[in-house]
């Protein structure tokens, strides 16, 4: 299973689709209500914000329909909402499946996404090459094997896009650790801020755990300190 299976499409599926123009047309409405019923404002300011705020969704929503992913015997071709990237086989440098770290904070998104490493160390997302719309492992499998056989005998990688493909993975794991540290200490910061109003504590603690103390400089080292740790105990130079 290689380049034989190619040329390949990915694009947004119809149900998925639909519930994105369901989400518009709710969000649109949401917006238009109170800005067409508002007395206070005039039709000069309300209608004209109306017009932008429609053309803007529409705008979204054709631009989203057009995202794709495609691959030939030549590149991998990407359609973003702003822009087309071609990725030439010989050009990439990894194709990888990796975890959606806005899945753990909305619902209805991929859990899994899919990106290909270009020749300067540029990250580009794969759009709709994701759990969402495909089978990953399958997928993936497919351009990793088509990538093999199509980059040429030749093919090396390029040392100094793998430094740059290192160093961001590891900037974002660490945030990654911050973030994940930090919504594990809300409930318990939270329950310090509030402790002084249920307990008489001494003088010195209860300035301690002030309210905007223990959030303000507790959530600031809460997340620090856990991505320092993760930074540096990862970027180790390259073998």
């Amino acid at each position: 299973m290689g380049y034989d299976v190619l040329p390949r499409e990915y694009r947004m599926k119809r149900n998925r689709m639909l519930a994105f123009l369901w989400a518009i047309a709710a969000g649109t409405l949401t917006v238009l209500a109170p800005l067409m019923t508002d007395d206070d404002l005039s039709a000069s300011v309300a209608y004209p914000l109306a017009i932008v705020w429609v053309a803007f969704m529409g705008w979204l929503f054709y631009a989203t329909l057009r995202c794709s992913t495609s691959a030939d015997i030549k590149a991998i071709h990407v359609r973003g909402m702003l822009r087309r990237r071609r990725l030439a086989w010989e050009d990439i440098q990894d194709i990888r499946a990796e975890a959606n770290p806005a899945a753990g904070m909305q619902s209805g998104v991929a859990d899994v996404l899919v990106h290909a490493y270009g020749r300067d160390g540029s990250k580009v997302l794969l759009p709709f090459v994701d759990d969402l719309h495909v089978d990953v492992e399958r997928e993936l499998g497919v351009l990793l094997t088509a990538w093999e056989e199509l980059r040429g005998e030749d093919w090396e990688p390029d040392l100094g896009a793998a430094v740059i493909i290192h160093r961001r993975a590891v900037r974002q794991a660490a945030v990654r650790s911050g973030l994940g540290c930090l919504m594990l200490a809300i409930i318990p910061l939270t329950a310090l801020a509030l402790l002084p109003l249920f307990v008489d504590l001494p003088g010195w603690l209860d300035s301690l755990l002030n309210p905007f103390v223990v959030i303000g400089v507790g959530s600031v080292l809460v997340f620090v300190l856990p991505a320092v740790a993760s930074y540096r105990g990862q970027s180790r130079p390259l073998p």
